[in-house]
């Protein structure tokens, strides 16, 4: 007697009641299926190609906040979002991947066909996927409004500045290490799109405008004891080159003394006297035919002696003038390839406070430090001379500059307007950290229940609408438990604020951003520290090429 499986089981407990029968009844319904050989095979292979997948992505999320919240630049983001990309194609691809090894077991399609298939299921998955993402994040650009990207402009700043001892936002009662946990650096990476929506928000900002922007420009730059040290390590180079330029300059002026030319004048006269004599012995410049006068200044050219053309053979005044313009030449041709790092021509012989002072080098030093063209640097600046005479001014004149780029009016940031690029990058730093952590953390929700679908098929039969049903029953227990979990960071007065603009100014938009940024606050204190032990202690500290600075 074969013993009956736990659906059949139930199903037939089920017979007396015609409603649970006809349920049941469709549940099971499968209208080719696998022998159970082949699907626990499928099953089993499927599971390690996903368990694999999933410490991938796992490592991959926890990294990713590491990033997002951290407060990265635009490059970083850029950078390992390309990991992001591949990574969400892969998903894309093992979902393929079991479509097309279950239809080569249904159809019994050879090894090879097998392979073909599934590597241009693979590529062509990976592929529109990388390119689907990045055509979403460059659509929502385009379509982003004149307004929002004023908005972006201001929202970005003020994250950084959520990092700053010195900065406070009423109704955000937060701790920098409030910031450093996982609720922390999921509010940082979506903060600026919450203030999608924040009233008056340019008003509140032009009252405060030249301190606030400091402020940013502070932290972007790093305070003056970190601009210093730059300065230190830039000035040791220059120290450096300006040895160089000293020993370049020493050997210039002594190649074009008088007594070196006077040397090369009486080496090249008796070369030439030489040469004379080698063609006929009783040849001197005084006896030369005048039909060969051409011939011989043609000869000392070819040498680099560019005697004139009326020159006479036995003119030794025109000949020594002759060889100290070549002596001096090229002297100054080596003495310049000597300057390729400035690549401007420096006077020789400078002093060591007028050589800092030239042009070209102040613009190669302001250029190390990215300075503004308006400060000139001097050497041997103490602590104190630097903040006052450099890092100050540099500060103000930063300030002055975003609040020209971003306290405009907003149309200047539509596009083809003249902080459209300004506002286009500002838009897209917004949005990229949110779609980011939601891609990847249901990526991965997703990728769990697979696993546990996998491995209940090990073990038994389970009819596909079944295991669509029990999908959405777990789809919606993931999306509507963890809004309960709420955190510090959620019950803050200006997060909820915030929430409620969006979601009544935005429209349904608004609602799905901000329950989206609260779901993704409240997850990841769960979900974070098992990941970032996945990534510790499975993949090896895979840094997914991002390397804090």
């Amino acid at each position: 007697m074969t013993s009956l499986t736990p659906f059949q089981r139930l199903a037939s407990r089920a017979q007396r009641h015609t409603p649970v029968r006809a349920l049941m009844h469709w549940l099971r319904q499968d209208k080719q299926p696998l022998p159970r050989r082949q699907e626990w095979l499928l099953a089993l292979v499927m599971l390690t190609l996903t368990l694999l997948y999933l410490m991938v992505e796992m490592g991959f999320n926890a990294r990713l906040l590491d990033v997002v919240g951290g407060l990265a630049s635009h490059h970083q983001v850029e950078s390992i979002e390309f990991y992001g990309r591949l990574i969400a194609g892969t998903a894309v691809a093992l979902l393929g991947l079991g479509m097309v090894l279950k239809k080569s077991l249904r159809l019994g399609w050879s090894r090879l066909r097998t392979t073909i298939w599934a590597a241009l299921v693979i590529v062509g998955c990976i592929g529109t996927t990388y390119f689907a993402q990045l055509a979403l994040v460059n659509h929502l650009v385009d379509r982003s409004t004149p307004d929002e990207r004023a908005r972006a402009a201001l929202g970005v700043p003020m994250t950084y500045l959520m990092m700053h001892h010195d900065f406070k936002l009423t109704g955000l009662n937060l701790t920098p290490e409030d910031l450093q946990r996982p609720e922390g650096k999921t509010l940082l990476a979506t903060f600026p799109i919450m203030l999608l929506s924040a009233d008056h928000l340019t008003e509140s900002i032009k009252q405060q405008a030249q301190p606030f922007f400091e402020l940013f420009a502070e932290t972007v730059r790093g305070d003056a004891d970190v601009s210093y040290r730059h300065y230190q390590d830039s000035l040791a180079e220059l120290n450096e080159s300006y040895r160089q330029y000293q020993q370049g300059s020493s050997r210039y002026l002594e190649a074009i003394s008088a007594a070196s030319i006077a040397r090369h004048q009486q080496q090249a006269w008796s070369d030439y006297v030489q040469t004379l004599k080698q063609r006929n012995r009783r040849l001197t410049p005084n006896n030369v035919p005048r039909r060969h006068a051409h011939t011989v200044r043609q000869s000392l050219r070819e040498k680099g002696i560019n005697v004139a053309d009326d020159w006479r053979p036995n003119d030794r005044a025109g000949f020594n003038q002759a060889v100290a313009r070549r002596v001096q030449l090229q002297a100054r041709s080596t003495y310049a390839a000597g300057l390729v790092s400035v690549d401007r021509w420096i006077d020789p012989g400078l002093p060591r406070p007028q050589f800092f002072a030239q042009l070209p080098i102040q613009n190669k030093w302001r250029d190390a430090l990215h300075l503004p063209y308006l400060i000139t640097l001097q050497p041997d600046l103490s602590p104190g001379g630097f903040e006052q005479t450099v890092y100050r001014p540099t500060i103000s004149y930063d300030a002055k500059q975003l609040i020209e780029d971003r306290l405009v009016d907003p149309q200047n940031y539509r596009d083809r307007g003249e902080k459209a690029q300004i506002g286009r990058d500002s838009y897209r730093a917004l949005i990229v950290p949110m779609i980011a952590l939601l891609f990847s953390l249901l990526g991965a929700f997703t990728h769990i229940f697979k696993c546990l679908g996998f491995f209940t098929r090990t073990l038994c039969y389970v009819p596909p609408r079944l295991y669509m049903l029990a999908f959405a029953g777990y789809a919606l227990v993931v999306l509507t438990v963890p809004m309960y979990w709420t955190n510090k960071v959620t019950e803050q007065p200006l997060f909820l604020d915030l929430k409620q603009q969006n979601g009544s100014a935005l429209g349904p938009m608004g609602w799905i951003i901000a329950h989206s940024v609260q779901w993704t606050a409240q997850v990841q204190p769960v979900f974070y520290p098992l990941n970032e032990r996945v990534r510790q202690q499975l993949l090896g500290g895979l840094t997914y090429g991002y390397q804090p600075q």
